[in-house]
């Protein structure tokens, strides 16, 4: 059994990630916090035999087989880094930098070190996301001509324009590069609303000749459907709506596909946290670990995103990019 160390206790770490480890053969040896009463509610509530104050501890007290670091931006830099000094796997929740510069040369250690750094880009993970992408790989399809990508929430939750595009409307951006290839050309219309809701309609020529738009706003209640992605080929398109519905549309009209999860039987797929990709994305990095899989979201993934979410911000010209203060994890 893979043995696990954790190093953060936040929020978004004990809703979706520690739960998402009980489904799964693997042993969470130990878990790191600055927080000394969070590192011991987190250990006892999932089960680790540890808890320690701050990550080096962890790293010099315990015998891993890889690490999962989920913290603020600013604390990733550090962390990751000595996670790899210690020729450990690591697996990061995304941005899992400050910084696209931080990213890019976090990827140049990983690389000249030879260890796994895979972050949580999970939406490549989701069932609907994954099938979408066989389907758009199927040689009927064609070369993908067409990406739009909504994704829209609920007002309240983010401080400024960046932090929402770096923290949640990266996972959009990153699934565009994901089905599409990397971006040539961006262009940004932004609009403002009530309660500082805020909205970007981005333009995408990728390097491929394909074309592309983004719908990324907190206009939207948190009430209804957040997210949607239609890919259109030569002819075929495939939808996901958010996360529950994958359509496929022939070329000739017709019958098309439909693959929608069976949500009253009480299985470990149909759960959100398998449906998200949480914890699939979790069990392909085990398997990374194990060396049966190469990883499919990496921390170079990470710094292409983080530098087209630069881009996608600058052309909106809003401002300066704003500091992200570092916060106790």
């Amino acid at each position: 059994m893979t043995r696990i160390g954790f190093v953060g206790c936040g929020r978004h770490a004990t809703r979706m990630l520690y739960p998402s480890l009980s489904l799964l053969d693997v042993e969470l040896v130990a878990v790191a916090s600055l927080v000394p009463d969070e590192a011991q509610a987190t250990a006892r509530r999932f089960g680790a035999a540890r808890w320690y104050v701050g990550h080096r501890a962890l790293l010099d007290e315990e015998a891993l087989d890889a690490v999962l670091v989920a913290l603020p931006p600013p604390s990733y830099a550090e962390v990751i880094g000595d996670v790899l000094d210690r020729g450990l796997p690591c697996w990061a929740e995304k941005p899992a930098a400050a910084s696209a510069a931080e990213a890019e040369e976090l990827a140049v250690r990983a690389s000249e070190a030879g260890i796994p750094l895979c972050v949580g880009f999970m939406k490549r993970f989701a069932p609907a996301y994954t099938l979408a992408r066989a389907a758009v790989e199927e040689p009927s399809f064609g070369a993908p001509a067409f990406f739009e990508g909504r994704f829209s929430m609920g007002p309240g939750l983010y401080r400024d324009d960046y932090t929402f595009l770096v923290d949640n409307s990266i996972h959009m951006v990153d699934l565009a590069r994901w089905f599409m290839g990397e971006v040539e050309d961006v262009t940004v219309e932004r609009a403002t609303g009530p309660d500082g809701r805020v909205a970007y309609a981005v333009l995408l020529r990728f390097v491929s000749g394909a074309v592309g738009t983004l719908h990324l706003s907190t206009m939207r209640s948190w009430q209804v459907d957040n997210e949607r992605v239609e890919i259109t080929g030569a002819g075929p398109a495939v939808i996901v709506e958010n996360l529950v519905r994958v359509v496929g549309r022939p070329a000739q009209g017709g019958p098309g596909t439909l693959w929608e999860p069976n949500l009253p039987v009480p299985t470990d797929a149909n759960r959100l946290l398998s449906l998200a990709g949480y914890v699939p994305e979790l069990e392909h990095f085990l398997a990374v670990v194990r060396g049966e899989a190469e990883p499919r979201a990496t921390i170079a993934d990470a710094a292409a995103a983080l530098r087209l979410v630069d881009r996608i911000y600058d052309a909106a010209d809003v401002g300066p990019r704003p500091e992200r203060a570092g916060a106790a994890w």
